[in-house]
């Protein structure tokens, strides 16, 4: 049963103070819902919960396919293992939104998004990021007035920012991007509050940051060593943005490299973040979610998406191949792809051809980021 903690707002003018946080360690492939207990700061979600909505998000896309009765596709859908938790625990992104949405009202959107990017400007005004990359979850959160790296393969959550002074975090996000890391912005006001020490989990899952738990896989002869935040965290390789010829997107004015240096970490870091949507806008899809007509007939098409989980989309015979591209496109916002079909796979490119015309109905597509 899920244990119960108070909601209310957060306050970020708390003078900062040494506090044990909540901090869950790896488990089989549970880095997900140990990511959303780390930064919601208490033992809110099990296996068992986030398992359930999987279930549900399961036969949500069941009930699509078999919409138009149990054809060949359909029958190969329902054969296949779910795309939203495997058998070892590793659960999908719609998961982990969908349990933030019902219990907290908390919504995770991708910083890649345009209405996102003036956000990513100022970071630190901001109380928590998830990201991911390769399966793996893991999140950054705000506490006591400094930033905190919650990685359930560490031993302890990770201090990047001193209290009052966020310019780590800036560089912390530029790095992860970088490094190909997805970040996602938690929205949204009703976080809990931390959960009280020892309750609703083991005692061990509270961690003094200053003096972490020894980790067991860890040679005895460096057992006296410090780790996590009880030395100076080493600082990563410094990214040299946009040393290279500077070139001018769609007209836009960008400072030359000389002057890059002159920008604050927040400033270079917003940069990074245009830069990136710039490139991706080059060949990005317009994003427009399909409008269904139930008078008329419908198709249930899959799309494979990049990490392996499967969009299940509902469509009219009469929507265009570009109308579909633009449905996907807000499947994955600011992401530059193509879309694939038929065996071999190929691109889909005569947009204006309608699904049936394209013959397309119930067919399997592969998304292809570029």
């Amino acid at each position: 049963r899920r244990a119960s903690f108070s909601l209310s707002p957060l306050s970020s003018s708390q003078p900062p103070r040494m506090v044990y946080l909540y901090h869950e360690r790896q488990e089989a492939a549970l880095c997900g819902q140990h990511c959303l207990n780390n930064l919601l700061q208490g033992p809110h979600f099990t296996a068992g919960d986030l398992a359930d909505i999987a279930t549900a998000l399961d036969q949500q896309e069941r009930k699509l396919m078999l919409e138009a009765g149990m054809t060949a596709e359909a029958r190969a859908f329902m054969s296949e293992d779910s795309s939203n938790v495997d058998a070892s625990g590793n659960f999908s992104i719609q998961v982990l939104s969908q349990a933030l949405q019902n219990v907290f009202g908390l919504a995770l959107e991708d910083s890649r998004r345009p209405e996102n990017r003036s956000l990513m400007q100022s970071p630190d005004a901001q109380t928590g990021f998830v990201l991911n990359r390769h399966s793996h979850w893991y999140c950054l959160r705000k506490l006591n007035n400094q930033w905190w790296s919650c990685n359930s393969t560490q031993m302890a959550p990770e201090r990047i920012t001193s209290s009052g002074n966020f310019s780590g975090l800036s560089s912390e996000l530029r790095n992860l991007a970088s490094d190909n890391w997805t970040v996602f912005i938690v929205k949204g006001d009703r976080w809990p509050q931390p959960a009280p020490r020892n309750q609703g989990a083991p005692p061990s899952n509270w961690v003094d940051p200053a003096s972490p738990p020894r980790d067991p896989n860890e040679p005895a002869e460096f057992s006296g060593s410090t780790f996590g935040n009880a030395a100076p965290r080493q600082e990563a390789p410094k990214v040299e943005a946009f040393s290279g010829q500077g070139r001018s997107l769609g007209g836009s004015k960008r400072p030359a490299p000389a002057e890059v240096a002159d920008l604050s970490e927040e400033e270079q870091l917003a940069m990074a973040l245009s830069l990136s949507q710039d490139l991706a806008g080059q060949a990005r899809t317009p994003s427009e979610p399909i409008i269904v007509d139930e008078a008329s007939p419908t198709t249930t098409l899959r799309v494979r998406m990049a990490d392996g989980s499967k969009a299940v989309i509902k469509a009219n015979h009469t929507h265009t191949v570009d109308q579909l591209k633009r449905h996907v496109a807000s499947l994955a916002p600011g992401v530059a792809f193509s879309l694939k079909g038929g065996f071999p796979p190929k691109p889909l490119e005569e947009g204006g051809l309608s699904l049936a015309d394209a013959k397309l109905l119930n067919e399997v597509l592969v998304f292809c980021p570029e």
